[in-house]
């Protein structure tokens, strides 16, 4: 047993983990586990699927529910995406009230992002949070990353950790290992893979990068170590 968890910040599969700390994300009136230690929840909602302002308004009061339960401990994944064919206005509209939920209930916030980063950094500027912010799946350039690292931004990433070439590989290498989390998002595997790519680029024991994850997850999380 590895004395120190793998933390999979965010996942939409069910995975009945023994030893791996997850974050499953459930939509708005989704039902959920019991907390049995290690199974915790993100509820938020999506970019890709807002609806009229009053169906959206029903939904947000869902994921207001949510947040009333000690192991659903993010709100998200809310966000941006201009690639959406969903109404862009009504997305910041969302997106903004999620966050404020975030700050209500001191729960850091799980963002999707597409080709929004410029207007997720403005809304970050305008509302001064004080809970942590992370980007999921993140595929952002070098000088996109540099620039949300300055504001105290996290990043997650999963996959495409594995594809040769992309933005993702470079901005994960020059990121501070307390800047980064790992997901499998719907990929039907095991975080350790993450983990153990994230080594290899790192270049350093896959122990140090687990050791910094776990870290950062109990920096966000602060209540976590009173549930073990």
């Amino acid at each position: 047993m590895n004395p120190i968890p793998y933390v999979d910040i965010h996942t939409h599969l069910f995975r009945p983990e023994k030893e791996t700390i997850t974050v499953q994300n459930i939509f708005p009136g989704e039902g959920f586990a019991a907390f049995s230690g290690r199974n915790f929840y993100s509820v938020g909602l999506h970019p890709w699927h807002i609806k009229t302002p009053e169906e959206n308004n029903q939904l947000l009061v869902q994921v207001e529910e949510a947040l009333e339960f000690d192991h659903v401990i993010f709100v998200g994944e809310t966000g941006l995406d201009k690639r959406s064919e969903t109404n862009f206005e009504e997305q910041k509209r969302v997106f903004e009230a999620q966050a404020f939920m975030a700050e209500e209930y001191q729960k850091p916030l799980i963002i999707h992002c597409v080709k929004a980063y410029n207007e997720v950094l403005e809304i970050h500027k305008k509302m001064e949070p004080g809970m942590t912010w992370i980007f999921h799946g993140y595929n952002g350039s070098v000088q996109m990353t540099q620039q949300l690292a300055k504001q105290n931004f996290l990043f997650s990433f999963g996959e495409i950790l594995f594809l040769p070439g992309t933005k993702a590989i470079e901005s994960f290498r020059i990121l501070p290992l307390n800047k980064i989390f790992f997901e499998t998002d719907e990929y039907d595997g095991e975080v350790e893979y993450m983990y153990k790519q994230g080594a290899r680029l790192k270049k350093i024991p896959e122990e140090e990068i687990t050791m910094a994850v776990w870290d950062n997850f109990n920096r966000i999380e602060n209540k976590l170590m009173s549930r073990f």
